[in-house]
């Protein structure tokens, strides 16, 4: 019902069909996973013995809903001079926001809580069935990926952010070349134009007057 209901509801000025449709398809996904945490879990003995583990799925399942008018879909943006010269965070936090809050969502709400619980389960309950096994590889999977594209992220922005300051220290070097020679461009010019009067000293007498004797 969620996945239908975030389908017909208004598309927001930030997100193409596109990007909506790669959504949905992810939430399908996310539900299955979010399915088998609660029905296949709950229904195993040593599960239904122990109720604080029961209110801890309880908890953790009702908290993995709030990703879903929490998920964002990806969106580039162009960061301003301004946020590029205050430094790599501020740059890394504009230029990926979107991608570190889905990142963020992944890790924290989803795969990260349920991963802690599905090995509580295989190892201190000894509960183990394929379904269980398979979700936990899938979650283990899943953050080991959100952190490699977290580090691939802040490696672009670490690249960027030096070739733009490599930029920046050109443009100022080629900018201050004349005033650090010590000479303004009035002196450039006075001395050219002393240069060129000097041979025109040396010259010789090249008029009639010359070639008259006395």
């Amino acid at each position: 019902m969620l996945i239908i209901g975030r389908w017909l509801l208004p598309i927001g000025g930030g997100i193409t069909r596109d990007q909506l449709s790669q959504l949905l398809l992810l939430f399908v996904g996310t539900a299955a996973d979010i399915l088998e945490f609660t029905s296949d879990t709950l229904e195993e003995q040593n599960v239904r013995n122990s109720p604080s583990l029961v209110y801890a799925i309880l908890i953790i399942w009702t908290w993995s809903m709030l990703q879903f008018p929490l998920d964002l879909a990806v969106k580039y943006v162009m960061c301003p001079l301004s946020v590029t010269s205050r430094g790599f965070p501020s740059l890394f936090f504009c230029q990926y926001s979107a991608d570190l809050w889905n990142i963020g969502i992944s890790i924290f709400i989803q795969d990260g809580p349920f991963l802690v619980v599905r090995l509580i389960l295989m190892t201190y309950f000894k509960v183990i069935n394929q379904m269980l096994v398979f979700f936990a590889a899938k979650n283990f999977l899943v953050v080991v990926l959100q952190l490699y594209r977290l580090v691939v992220l802040a490696l672009a922005v670490r690249t960027s952010f030096r070739n733009q300051r490599g930029g920046l220290k050109e443009q100022h070097s080629c900018l201050g070349g004349p005033a650090a020679s010590g000479a303004s461009p009035g002196d450039w010019d006075g001395g050219s134009k002393e240069g060129l009067a000097i041979p025109l000293q040396a010259l010789p007498d090249t008029s009639d007057d010359s070639h008259l004797t006395p």
